[in-house]
């Protein structure tokens, strides 16, 4: 994360800002991208950040972002499924 931050260096945080900034790096950057852990992390900050503004910051109009986030932070971490498992794992984790 700290390379990250190294190539983001100058920029105000403010958290959409932020985000794109990221975002743009990560797609700009290709020894970000190509560094798996740094673009894990990255996606980790993307991902915490749009949840932190749709539920504590109430920013509805984030939502389809966040929804973007959730499915970019599971395809990174390799828990992508097929649809039908992922709904029965839903229905499992949903007690019935």
């Amino acid at each position: 994360m700290e390379r990250l931050r190294e190539l983001l260096r100058g920029k105000k945080r403010a958290e959409l800002g932020f985000l794109r900034e990221l975002l743009n790096a990560l797609l700009r950057e290709e020894d970000v991208y190509s560094d798996e852990l740094l673009f894990r992390d990255a996606v980790e900050e993307v991902y915490e950040t749009l949840k932190g503004l749709v539920f504590e910051g109430e920013r509805r109009d984030l939502i389809p972002a966040y929804e973007d986030a959730v499915l970019l932070r599971n395809l990174v971490s390799g828990k992508v499924k097929e649809p039908r498992e992922l709904m029965d794992d839903m229905i499992k984790k949903l007690g019935a």
